[in-house]
């Protein structure tokens, strides 16, 4: 969807400029000016780094509105692996599907079966690549925006294979249409999202021209709702069959790994140790790895800032819930690359970087204006406080030569320049 608005947004009369957003953004989309918190639209990944660091709840998500069911002749919810976590140890998958249907949704679809086929598709594809390497998974949509934006030479790394909730969308609205003889476009499928990047990878897909998926609610907004079901009707429901323990584990950092023979792997994540790790990618380091699971959020989708339960209580409810999951039948490899081959697992179109405000198209104006940012930045402190409301002296460097700033914004300069004043003063006094 082109244009598609950002679903993290600002709510200005509960900013007070304190810049922990600005110094916590992965692409210093983010400025405090006039004592407000300001978003560069071209830049933000929607990652929700901004909301966990936000005290005042100047920072939130936005996902979609109820009424957008009434827009189908049937729903259909298709939960976060995440949302199994959210209840206790005790609460089974199939308890919490039922209860879907109790909030609103004509019907609830588990994928975490398509998470067991993209995991072995993804082997079959590691085996026959032949780089580069190395390959870097694209289930975190955060992950892939970043790489976009600040790390394009890596998109190439990125893996061609779509991911399991847009792969269970197309299998899930082809089998209701087939079953209730809908019209595709006649079933509304909506995902309940552990965090704000996956909610705009619906409304603005990367890799493909519209998504699977009609919308999404948080996890939190439904977690009221669901509980409330859960303790009415969750003792009528025993159904466990078809849910994966596998599959339950693509909710955490590491479970996507967990799944595979190949060991030569390796998971990242929050952003620090991500651009850290992409950094060293960049500069030659890691190519002896084959596969990099990568996640913006500290723990994975556990830990996303729409989640009502804590991240390691969730991650134990999990472990503990897939212990007691009856096993499911080995995915029959052969057909696994069966599919491959006649690309059924394939993107529908190509991740490409995004060239976002380059300094100024015509090159020896960018030149000139590259060594200008110099001369600024020799100037400042180069302490990275953030005070000026920028995050970094070097994005303070570049928003000054851009015209979005001035120099005496840094505070040090303005304590030197007031120095020089007070000095020239005395000088001049009789």
């Amino acid at each position: 969807m082109a244009n598609a608005p950002h679903t993290v947004t600002g709510i200005p009369t509960q900013c007070i400029g304190c810049v922990a957003c600005s110094k916590a953004c992965p692409v210093k989309a983010l400025r405090v000016r006039g004592g407000v918190v300001q978003c560069d639209s071209d830049l933000c990944i929607d990652c929700g780094a901004c909301i966990y660091v936000c005290a005042n709840g100047a920072r939130r998500a936005r996902t979609t509105p109820a009424s957008d069911l009434s827009k189908y002749k049937h729903t259909v919810a298709m939960p976060s692996m995440t949302l199994y976590g959210q209840f206790g140890k005790d609460v089974t998958p199939a308890q919490v599907l039922h209860a879907l249907t109790q909030v609103g949704f004509d019907q609830a679809f588990d994928f975490s079966y398509v998470c067991d086929m993209v995991t072995a598709a993804t082997e079959a594809y590691l085996s026959e690549c032949r780089g580069p390497w190395p390959k870097i998974s694209i289930t975190c949509p955060a992950v892939v925006r970043l790489i976009q934006i600040r790390y394009p030479d890596l998109v190439p790394n990125l893996v061609p294979i779509e991911i399991p909730r847009e792969l269970g969308a197309r299998i899930m609205r082809k089998k209701v249409s087939v079953e209730l003889g809908l019209k595709p476009e006649e079933i509304g499928i909506f995902f309940i999202t552990p965090c704000s990047a996956i909610m705009r990878s619906i409304n603005d897909p990367v890799g493909q021209e519209a998504s699977y998926i009609d919308g999404a609610f948080s996890i939190l907004e439904l977690y009221g709702p669901l509980l409330k079901a859960l303790k009415s009707t969750a003792h009528d429901v025993t159904y466990e069959e078809g849910i994966s323990p596998s599959g339950l584990a693509w909710a955490m950092a590491g479970g996507e790994t967990r799944a595979m023979r190949n060991s030569n792997t390796l998971v990242v994540k929050g952003t620090h140790d991500v651009t850290r790790v992409f950094d060293r990618i960049e500069s030659g380091k890691f190519q002896t790895v084959d596969y990099l699971e990568a996640y913006i959020c500290p723990d994975g989708c556990v830990s996303g800032q729409l989640v009502a339960e804590g991240r390691y209580a969730a991650q134990r409810n999990l472990l503990h819930i897939s212990k007691r999951l009856r096993r499911q039948p080995h995915l029959n490899e052969e057909k696994v690359r069966s599919l491959l081959r006649e690309r059924f697992f394939d993107l529908e179109g190509q991740i490409k970087a995004r060239e976002v405000r380059p300094l100024a198209r015509d090159l020896r104006q960018a030149i000139a204006l590259k060594r200008e940012k110099a001369k600024i930045l020799e100037r400042l402190p180069g302490k990275n406080c953030a005070a000026c409301g920028a995050p970094t002296c070097d994005t303070l460097a570049e928003d000054v030569v851009r015209g979005e700033a001035h120099i005496e914004d840094c505070v040090f300069i303005k304590i030197e320049l007031l120095q020089q004043r007070i000095e020239a003063g005395k000088g001049g006094t009789p």
